[in-house]
């Protein structure tokens, strides 16, 4: 199959999100909502679902890989579902495509608490169902018993009972499904094989680093790797170079020591450098970010995540955080979502779709809000091709005008 494209994502009863809640996905989406509103959650059930369809070879004795790559998820599986339920179940589906062909795969995940042992509990695939335009093929499973075979069903009909042995959420070769059935796992394990994601804050390795470590395969969510990947490759070395002497009027450079090399930036004593990890905090907090960015295009099918890239940044380099963004988007194919409490990163988005430099069907906006007693719910909010927003909630972004006229009432008093 061609590479495909992530287009919607849909869960139920994860987290905060209670009920169910349906994401469409665009080249660039965006999260926005005040603290403890779910963005994060929202952001990482991607990788949540993306890193258990990835799982190497003999990997992954349950559905959902609760650690992965510096993502912990939670402590327990129990933690992953609406209000912590011993017993809940958990829905997750993404919808993946390619042109005019699209492929759906949904799960349903269960907690389940053994009455012998109450102290402890394990996930259980209870359904799983693969379908496109066409084919569906569904696996129920009718017991708790962890030895209970599944009810195969394919196109509606139902089939013999079988057992299926799994790896994370895809099943493990042989299996009882039918023959169409591979290509299109495969394809789904290639997709989630390339979803990155950055965390907020990032970290920076403070030893010396050594070459012998590079792993080019590996991404880590703290943005531990993108010093090795500065290194390797000469092109992401120059680009990533002249991004920051444009922005930050700083050179970025690498030492080397025998086997070792360490990042360094300019100071501002001429001629003098310090470790990037010990330059000011938005310059190394970046680094990953601007690693990411250079590198999207030559990835491949998958997802970038990216948590407050603007975080540790003076709020005049947000934009220019967003410019970079954008310039190197890679499309459909590779969607970027980013969770973001920056309104100058909003602002220049805007200005750039109302300059025709970027599409607004290229862009989605989602607030996050809380709803006592309803879980968090989403609000899709567009951009018009002329930069406005189709619409937005009371008070988002309204600080600093409220500020503005608190002043004024004060300035105007004290005259009084």
């Amino acid at each position: 199959m061609e590479d495909m494209e992530l287009r919607r994502l849909e869960l139920g009863r994860y987290k905060c999100f209670d009920g169910n809640t349906s994401v469409e996905i665009a080249p660039l989406t965006i999260l926005v909502g005040a603290n403890n509103s779910g963005k994060t959650a929202l952001a990482r059930v991607i990788h949540l679902f993306a890193s258990s369809l990835a799982l190497p070879n003999g990997g992954g004795q349950e559905p959902l890989l609760l650690n992965s790559q510096g993502i912990h998820h939670g402590r327990t599986f129990q933690d992953l579902i609406t209000r912590r339920s011993p017993h809940g179940q958990l829905s997750l589906s993404v919808v993946l495509g390619n042109g005019s062909n699209e492929v759906q795969l949904s799960v349903d995940v269960q907690n389940v608490v053994r009455s012998s042992k109450p102290s402890e509990s394990e996930q259980q695939l209870k359904s799983w169902c693969l379908c496109d335009e066409s084919d569906k093929v569904e696996a129920i499973r009718e017991s708790l018993d962890e030895k209970a075979p599944y009810r195969i069903a394919v196109s509606g009909v139902d089939r013999d009972r079988e057992q299926i042995n799994w790896r994370g959420l895809l099943p493990k070769w042989p299996h009882p499904f039918p023959g169409w059935t591979n290509e299109k796992i495969d394809s789904i394990r290639e997709w989630a094989s390339g979803v990155r994601y950055l965390k907020c804050p990032r970290r920076f390795q403070a030893s010396a680093l050594t070459l012998d470590d590079y792993q080019p395969v590996f991404h880590d969510a703290m943005g531990a790797t993108a010093p090795w990947l500065f290194v390797a490759n000469d092109d992401l070395r120059n680009s990533v170079r002249k991004w920051y002497r444009r922005i930050f009027g700083v050179s970025i450079d690498m030492e080397t020591q025998a086997n070792y090399f360490d990042l360094t930036a300019e100071s501002q004593y001429p001629g003098t450098n310090v470790a990037l990890y010990q330059s000011g905090a938005g310059l190394a907090q970046v680094f990953p970010i601007a690693v990411t960015a250079f590198t999207a295009n030559r990835m491949g099918p998958g997802v970038d995540i990216i948590e407050h890239p603007e975080a540790e940044l003076h709020p005049a380099a947000h934009a220019d955080v967003a410019e970079l963004l954008i310039d190197n988007l890679p499309g459909a194919t590779r969607p970027v979502i980013i969770e973001t409490h920056s309104e100058m990163m909003l602002l220049r988005i805007r200005r750039l779709i109302a300059e025709g430099r970027l599409r607004s069907d290229q862009v989605i906006v989602y607030w996050i809000s809380p709803q006592p007693e309803y879980g968090s719910k989403l609000q899709r909010i567009s951009i018009t091709d002329e930069g406005a927003m189709s619409s937005w909630p009371e008070g988002v972004f309204y600080e600093d005008y409220e500020e503005i006229l608190a002043i004024r009432r004060a300035a105007r008093n004290r005259e009084g």
